[in-house]
């Protein structure tokens, strides 16, 4: 196990002050000493649509094409890549390459990834056992996984392990949350990816994050970090406690910490405090247990009243029907079509909703949101 964490405090996208990070955290801690002549190095970024650099919903381009750059000038050869949510075809990711500014990579030689073909592998991990996978990541002699740090719908937490669902194509996303509704077992299928794919490299874009309504629709905020590990599990740790997330909420890391992948903050190796850097009134949405309170009470009472208080207290996508456009994104995508439309508006069907919050991640206005009651609120407040 490996629980070493190197943080670089920076808060703009600045070409000199990124590659005086990476030399720090990168290059002094041997961190790219894989890096060999001829070697075909694919970076996992997120570009999980086709969204401006503004809305921090993906990795910045600027931090990838300086990366690019040090891995050429060690001969490597570089293809930048991922599946966005949805259609998974070429004219796409031309799109979403030139939204999110990924063109910058190439003005370094990297290359740009529009092979759009999948296979289905076997594979022998602890949920997954076929994968879907795209093509241009089986080329790689090696992989790196560089994602952005945001607030999840479903996951609470959006950064290296989830990263690495873009592995999948976009338009077979929903058959995995159908595959693993439940949270957990959603969890160790990102773990599962993550063992399958063993990134030599794993990296945060923590410079600005988003937080409320992530992963597409939330706000930016300034958290002024670079992360870097060679392993992606203590780097969710790191990134949740700096946002103020208790992990509790965030199965990837108790089911990491439970397979043996990682261990709690207090015993995760830093290069430096990052106590300044901690955010405590980060808006993030706790989907997770410590807000559903299934095990609050115990024996036949139990059994009545806590269904009762999970029902209450979970936290749901819910639309703004104000804000809603009619467009039908959340219907279509919503792995147990629990979304019908009516007037224009979506309904969601609870009793077969499994909570994967597709519909608010791919909303391309926002109108569907992570909603918590007022108890879920104060209780979110008091932790």
């Amino acid at each position: 196990m490996n629980n070493n964490v190197y943080v670089y405090k920076c808060n703009k996208y600045d070409e000199t002050l990124i590659d005086q990070a990476y030399d720090e955290i990168l290059v002094k801690n041997g961190l790219l000493d894989f890096v060999k002549e001829g070697m075909k190095i694919g970076i996992k970024v997120n570009l999980v649509g086709n969204f401006h650099t503004d809305k921090a919903a993906t990795t910045h381009p600027l931090l990838v094409a300086r990366l690019c750059k040090l891995l050429i000038d060690r001969g490597a050869i570089v293809t930048i890549g991922d599946s966005p949510g949805g259609l998974f075809t070429e004219s796409v990711l031309k799109s979403v390459y030139k939204g999110t500014g990924m063109h910058l990579c190439e003005e370094v030689g990297a290359k740009l990834n529009y092979d759009v073909s999948t296979s289905k592998i076997k594979v022998d991990k602890q949920v997954v056992k076929t994968l879907d996978v795209s093509n241009w990541l089986l080329d790689q002699d090696v992989l790196i996984n560089f994602s952005k740090l945001k607030s999840h719908g479903m996951m609470a937490l959006s950064a290296s392990v989830k990263n690495m669902f873009g592995v999948v194509p976009g338009v077979l996303k929903p058959e995995y949350h159908y595959r693993y509704p439940s949270h957990i077992d959603f969890a160790n299928m990102l773990i599962d990816l993550n063992e399958v794919f063993e990134c030599k490299l794993n990296l945060v874009d923590g410079i600005i994050g988003m937080e409320g309504n992530g992963p597409t629709q939330g706000d930016p905020r300034l958290v002024g970090v670079i992360l870097a590990s060679s392993t992606p599990y203590p780097l969710d740790v790191v990134c949740a406690k700096i946002i103020g997330l208790d992990i509790d909420n965030v199965y990837t890391i108790t089911e990491s910490i439970k397979r043996g992948k990682t261990t709690t903050f207090d015993e995760i190796i830093l290069n430096e405090s990052i106590d300044d850097v901690i955010i405590c009134d980060f808006k993030n949405i706790l989907p997770g247990k410590s807000m559903e309170f299934s095990e609050k009470f115990k024996g036949p009472i139990g059994k009545v009243i806590n269904p009762i208080i999970a029902k209450v207290l979970t936290v749901k996508p819910k639309v703004k029907k104000k804000e809603c456009i009619g467009c039908k994104k959340c219907a279509n995508i919503c792995p147990v079509k629990a979304i019908v439309m009516k007037n224009k508006k979506p309904i969601i069907d609870r009793t077969k909703c499994i909570r994967c919050f597709c519909c608010q991640e791919f909303c391309p206005v926002g109108a569907m949101k992570a909603h918590k009651n007022l108890i879920v609120k104060v209780l979110s407040k008091s932790k």
